[in-house]
């Protein structure tokens, strides 16, 4: 069932997804473990696929640029463990080029929690290192990475308040790979129904139809279990004389062969229970003594 419901939000983020996302492409930490990638314009980079990173962590993420440019780190989120005796547990270091041995461009170990920031090399190449211990987990953090160079820009580019240049294409798609948010001004975003899509808004309403179907199936499913076991609660009881055709009950193992537990294509097949119950007196029961419940033999010979 579980894979019906992932299979059912995929569809939906499908469908959704050509219309009016606007994204670029991402890694999660956990998943690239010490590798190296290249970046053409930009790229995200997650802590985890989590919402909490792992425990025991020490990765390392290297990303290069075209020669010529720098790698300018965006964080958008850095929720890490805070400092334990004034030291940090859980750690990042920002590597001023392609190994982790190379100079830091932070003063210090990043932890805890920390508004937004930036850094930019003085090469082509940066290095993330991350390193947690074995507890303290919490969110971690969002980057992008950005392949920048500095005014005067070219044509093919965008020309950033802050006299940072990057490619063209990444102006107006949602995420602020400027530094300072300028390539996203006086900008249209798509809309759906009027209301302004963000970054967020595929998954979001992917999830919601996805959880609306899941419901649905949840409810045709359960009716359905309920309708082939609802004899189960008849036979938790003795049946009463209504119940009871008298002249067509039969015992198995299992339970009575009676109106009552069949569903309503059979049960023309029976005479009326009010007029049953009336003959009463008349009827003769037969009980297989080995096989019939103490409950219903006791419930009608009693009567």
């Amino acid at each position: 069932m579980k894979g019906i419901f992932l299979c059912l939000n995929v569809v939906c983020l499908l469908v959704l997804l050509p219309s009016f996302t606007l994204s670029i492409d991402g890694d999660y930490l956990n998943l690239v473990c010490n590798k190296a990638v290249y970046v053409g314009t930009s790229r995200k980079l997650e802590s985890s696929t989590s919402l909490y990173y792992e425990p025991n962590t020490a990765c390392y993420f290297s990303v290069t640029v075209d020669s010529g440019k720098k790698v300018m780190l965006l964080m958008r989120r850095f929720d890490l463990e805070s400092e334990v005796k004034n030291a940090c547990v859980d750690f990042v270091n920002v590597h001023d080029g392609s190994s982790t041995s190379d100079a830091t461009l932070n003063s210090s170990p990043l932890c805890g929690s920390l508004s937004k920031s930036n850094y930019t090399s003085t090469s082509n190449t940066m290095t993330v290192y991350f390193e947690t211990d074995a507890t303290g987990n919490r969110h971690g953090f969002d980057f992008i990475f950005v392949a920048v160079t500095t005014a005067p820009c070219s044509s093919n580019q965008f020309a950033c308040n802050n006299s940072v240049c990057i490619d063209s294409s990444l102006q107006c798609n949602i995420y602020d790979e400027c530094g300072d948010n300028t390539d996203e001004e006086n900008c249209v975003y798509p809309t759906l129904n009027g209301v302004e899509m963000n970054e967020n808004a595929p998954l979001i309403i992917g999830l919601t139809i996805g959880l609306f179907i899941a419901a649905i199936v949840g409810v045709i499913v359960g009716l359905w279990c309920w309708k082939q076991n609802r004899w189960r609660l008849f036979a938790k009881r003795p049946l009463t004389a209504e119940e009871v055709v008298f002249d067509e009950t039969t015992y198995s193992t299992t339970y009575p062969v009676t109106k009552v537990y069949y569903k309503g294509i059979y049960q023309d097949m029976y005479s009326d229970p009010v007029k049953a119950a009336g003959d009463y007196g008349s009827s003769t029961v037969t009980f297989n003594e080995q096989a019939s419940t103490s409950t219903r033999k006791d419930a009608i010979m009693d009567e």
